[in-house]
């Protein structure tokens, strides 16, 4: 079928609770659970956003497992994107999910973009989903290498709307453009004499990360950059550091490895 029936069917698959094998989001809307679906949507990037509101009224944070974890830290590393929903929506930050989605009909031929599409998705919202037609859908389950994609596959069945997942790539990514891990930075503390203090220290260098990558997703996306009032502060108590200007620190380098010899480096 074409593109355009086959987005028709899998939204109505979303509306009648027709994907088997659905533990991925949920798709019956109720009190607790609002569903919204945009099509051509975030600047026509992709063919469908799923946002999956789930109301609750307790407000603590609870980091129960590594899922829950890493929706919290989402809503700090893109806060800009789920803040501006939230107010269009009049729901709280942290009952928000995405899900991107590229639909491929069997009029579709599976090419190179679909790596760059998934990536796409992984770098706006964290998370990818592919929906294949009924004939892409066989030849991947023939070729069983489904299970090496980082995104979620749902396949159409070829009966009525029904759809299945046919492979769940599950976990959030967070830290999609910059990342650096704790052990590996406390070794490059350590090795320059550096080696007390250095939980504090990966904390402020993890701050600078999220502030960096909020600028980075402002930049590609054209998202409004929103700072909550703790960063705002880490960025002024920044204005007190002395930082050498840039022509010093070359002047410091240079003078530094000035009287090194070839045979140094022997």
């Amino acid at each position: 079928m074409n593109e355009k029936d086959l987005k028709r069917l899998f939204i109505s698959s979303i509306k009648s609770g027709h994907i088997d094998n659905n533990l991925f989001f949920p798709t019956s809307a109720s009190i607790h659970t609002d569903i919204k679906i945009k099509e051509e949507g975030y600047f026509r990037n992709f063919d469908l956003i799923i946002a999956i509101i789930q109301k609750r009224n307790n407000c603590d944070i609870v980091y129960d497992s590594a899922e829950s974890y890493d929706n919290y830290l989402n809503l700090v590393m893109r806060s800009g994107m789920l803040t501006q929903f939230a107010k269009s929506e009049n729901c709280r930050i942290d009952w928000i999910r995405f899900y991107p989605v590229e639909l491929k009909s069997d009029n579709d031929v599976l090419d190179k973009r679909l790596p760059n599409q998934i990536l796409n998705a992984i770098l706006t919202f964290g998370r990818s989903v592919i929906v294949l037609d009924e004939n892409h859908c066989k030849r991947a389950k023939r070729q069983g290498s489904l299970r090496f994609v980082p995104a979620t596959i749902i396949g159409y069945t070829g009966k009525d709307d029904r759809f299945e997942i046919l492979s769940m790539f599950d976990r959030l990514v967070t830290n999609a453009l910059f990342n650096i891990q704790k052990r590996k930075l406390v070794k490059i503390l350590f090795d320059n004499g550096i080696k007390h203090k250095t939980d504090k220290i990966y904390r402020c260098i993890a701050n600078i990360q999220r502030i960096n990558q909020k600028l980075a997703f402002g930049e590609l996306y054209d998202e409004n950059i929103i700072f909550v009032k703790e960063e705002i502060e880490f960025i002024q108590k920044l204005i007190n550091l002395h930082i050498l200007p840039e022509k010093k620190q070359i002047s410091s380098l240079i003078d530094q490895t000035k009287n090194n010899k070839i045979t140094d480096y022997v």
